[in-house]
């Protein structure tokens, strides 16, 4: 059987975590857009694999998880030091229709950016601090094109 033509889940969206308890706000962003979309809510989070998991890690996140489940959303908890590469493996199998994570901080690691390389069609939904969205969404192909062609004299 080739696992290319199998069916694909219902999409879904799928929020990523770290462990801190004001991730909360991310799930229930997620809460909120998967109500709307009429989707199933998931939830993912890594760890280094190279760090493990610290006391305080785990805490929050029974925390996480807790808060997933009032929400009826799966939570899935990996070990890699390829946390990008793991979160996009995790978002197509698990067909993702948008992406929720946190607002980067000043010198962030540059996870948003490198997922959003590895899966380009994938919208983004960061949530800052105040539970404000900001969505990153995919331009259309053509609309690429387009503005490939522009010039400076194209432009009024």
């Amino acid at each position: 059987m080739n696992i290319l033509n199998k069916k694909l889940k219902q999409p879904c969206v799928m929020v990523c975590v770290t462990p801190q308890q004001s991730c909360q706000r991310l799930i229930e962003a997620g809460a909120r857009i998967a109500k709307r979309e009429k989707m199933p809510l998931a939830v993912v989070s890594v760890f280094r694999e190279s760090k493990g998991l610290n006391a305080n890690e785990g805490g929050a996140l029974e925390t996480l998880f807790d808060c997933a489940g009032k929400y009826n959303a799966s939570m899935d908890v990996y070990f890699s030091d390829s946390p990008v590469l793991t979160v996009a493996v995790s978002a197509k199998k698990k067909n993702a229709a948008t992406l929720v994570t946190g607002f980067p901080a000043e010198g962030s690691s540059g996870f948003i950016a490198r997922i959003h390389e590895i899966l380009p069609e994938l919208p983004v939904t960061m949530v800052d601090e105040n539970s404000s969205e900001y969505k990153i969404i995919p331009m259309d192909k053509s609309e690429t094109e387009k503005a490939k062609e522009l010039n400076i004299t194209s432009v009024h």
